[in-house]
């Protein structure tokens, strides 16, 4: 039998007939304090997202302050994984902080180069 949740439990407790109205009241109030819980969440940042949005603004003065860079650089500048450096300047490319070209490296092959992107006036 699969485990209920919180919310279909008292979603089942307030479809029994006959039951007292103060079990009815502490049903509706644990949907309402589940509804507040995850409001918050929805609001709240974690600690990671904390961590990435400070390692964004890292990249963006590391960007600036010495051109572009791949992610491998960038990587052993904040002292992370490639992976994690390609994710984060990825972000920063959906947000348009960014901008991605694909340069040839020997050994490597091709792999990407991130620089600042450079708004175009219109």
């Amino acid at each position: 039998m699969a485990k209920m949740t919180e919310r279909e439990f008292y979603k089942a407790v307030l479809a029994i007939e006959g039951v007292g109205e103060d079990i009815k009241a502490f049903a509706d109030e644990g949907i309402a304090k589940l509804d507040a819980r995850n409001a918050k969440r929805k609001t709240t940042e974690t600690k990671a997202q904390k961590e990435n949005k400070e390692m964004m603004a890292t990249i963006i003065k590391l960007l600036t302050d010495k051109g572009a860079m791949v992610a491998s650089a960038i990587a052993s500048e904040l002292g992370v994984s490639t992976q994690k450096a390609s994710s984060l300047c990825v972000l920063l490319e959906k947000q348009n902080a960014v901008s991605v070209a694909e340069v040839k490296v020997k050994g490597k092959g091709a792999v990407k180069q991130y620089s600042i992107a450079i708004a175009v006036a219109e």
